[in-house]
């Protein structure tokens, strides 16, 4: 249009021989340039400014992401390393930081996150869980977050809501969908737990092939000689063994038969009160009972009661049937050789034989090749090989005992060790421990609130 008006004027002065209206065009023609060239910078002016504007809007968002990503990997580095904080509300979080002995719940919660830590490390470390559970912003290279709810959908669900803020303090808020397995059932349990204090000795060159559990931070976790560092770890642990089942309650279950020895002690003749007890034996026998039932298995019980020396314990896991054999053993005991056999041509399995000593100190076993669940928290624990015609004695399946002793006269790390079970394998009186889940994937979902 305007270089129409433009075309006219032009035209005018050709045609016009007044002087005065070719004058008059000639200044039109100036000032319609003028407002022409304004108009087509004010055009470029508003272009640059949206284009401004945009790439600002992108930026924020890119600068908030960027934030909720770091935000994110912190999350997700927390939680993998305290996943214990998943099994409490947020706001207990803060309550059993702020009043570590306020309770017996309190004192767990603050024990198991600081467990092996320096105290520096440890005071670090709390800080920043109370900051994120009080909603207080922290710092990321890239910016800010903090917490804003943290709900559980399910048992293997929860989704955390964190707000960011960026340098230039736009804001934006995301969802972090951090999903969990709780059915430890099907984890590994570890092939040996050592409860005891002052364990700074280690387990010398004895081979594993399975997970270590310590209770107890002097433990050199670093020294483990772990075959297969990949697949297999030594950690520290709050976890506490299980209560022991209830002796007495077993006693009245067991048939006489089944108690070692089988006499009372009044019915001892006093000249035998110091002669050393042994005994060989040879189990189920044809006249055992079984005490109950594991699915289609029989269980048979036993007590061996006070025997310091066990020359030999043979045990056939098969021979009435697939059974499982439970050994109740109190007070210390030197069996000189256990075998776990099975008249079938298949390996016995190693959750068919459980030991489980009480009110005792020492155990010390020696065999070849032993499958077995053993439960002995008082007792220090020492493995020997029995045959000299091969380098180690091989155990597969679980201990948790106080100690493992690994010298002397009782003890040996020539001494391989393999992992055999998941939880859901063990007897349920086993199974109450409920090891804290573990954190398998944390997810950041898109801004659920606009960038600002």
């Amino acid at each position: 249009m305007m270089f129409k008006y433009l075309a006219l004027l032009l035209f005018s002065l050709n045609t016009k021989k007044n002087t005065s209206d070719r004058g008059f065009a000639i200044l039109m023609v100036m000032a319609l340039g003028t407002i022409g060239t304004l108009a087509t910078a004010a055009m470029l002016a508003q272009s640059s400014t949206l284009g401004r504007n945009l790439e600002t809007s992108v930026t924020i968002s890119q600068q908030n992401l960027s934030v909720a990503q770091t935000a994110k990997v912190n999350l997700q580095a927390l939680l993998i390393e305290h996943n214990q904080l998943l099994e409490y509300e947020v706001e207990d979080w803060v309550k059993y930081l702020k009043s570590p002995n306020s309770s017996q719940e309190s004192r767990n919660f603050n024990h198991n996150l600081s467990l092996c830590r320096e105290d520096s490390d440890w005071k670090k470390t709390k800080q920043r869980i109370l900051n994120l559970a009080q909603q207080k912003m922290i710092d990321v290279p890239v910016g800010k977050f903090s917490l804003v709810d943290l709900q559980k959908v399910d048992s293997s669900q929860i989704i955390v809501t964190i707000k960011t803020e960026n340098r230039r303090k736009n804001s934006a808020q995301y969802q972090v969908d951090i999903n969990l397995s709780d059915n430890y059932l099907t984890n590994s349990v570890p092939v040996l737990w050592l409860t005891g204090k002052e364990q700074r000795g280690g387990i010398g060159e004895v081979n594993v092939k399975g997970n270590v559990w310590a209770n107890d931070c002097s433990f050199p976790i670093e020294k483990v000689n772990l075959i297969d560092i990949d697949e297999h770890w030594a950690n520290y642990t709050g976890i506490k063994i299980p209560e022991l089942p209830e002796l007495e309650l077993i006693k009245q279950r067991l048939p006489e038969h089944h108690y070692f020895p089988s006499i009372t002690e009044e019915e001892r003749d006093d000249n035998d009160d110091d002669q050393e007890e042994t005994i060989s034996l040879e189990l189920p026998r044809e006249e055992d009972e079984a005490t109950e039932k594991q699915g289609i298995k029989n269980v048979y019980e036993y007590l061996i009661d006070d025997i310091e020396q066990i020359d030999s314990l043979t045990i056939n896991s098969d021979s009435h049937g697939e059974s499982v054999i439970i050994l109740h053993i109190v007070g210390d005991t030197n069996i000189s050789e256990i075998v776990h056999q099975c008249q079938s041509s298949n390996d016995c399995s190693p959750e068919n034989l459980i030991i489980v000593g009480y009110e005792g100190s020492k155990m010390c076993l020696n065999f070849d090749n032993l499958g077995a669940l053993i439960v002995a928290p008082q007792h220090q624990l020492g493995i020997k090989n029995k045959n000299s015609d091969q380098e180690v004695a091989q155990f597969t399946g679980s201990i948790w005992v106080d100690k493992l002793s690994t010298d002397g006269d009782c003890g040996s790390d020539q001494v391989e060790f393999q992992e055999a079970w998941k939880w859901g394998d063990l007897p349920t009186q086993f199974q109450s421990i409920n090891p804290i889940p573990k954190l398998i994937q944390v997810h950041l979902r898109d801004s659920i609130t606009p960038d600002s």
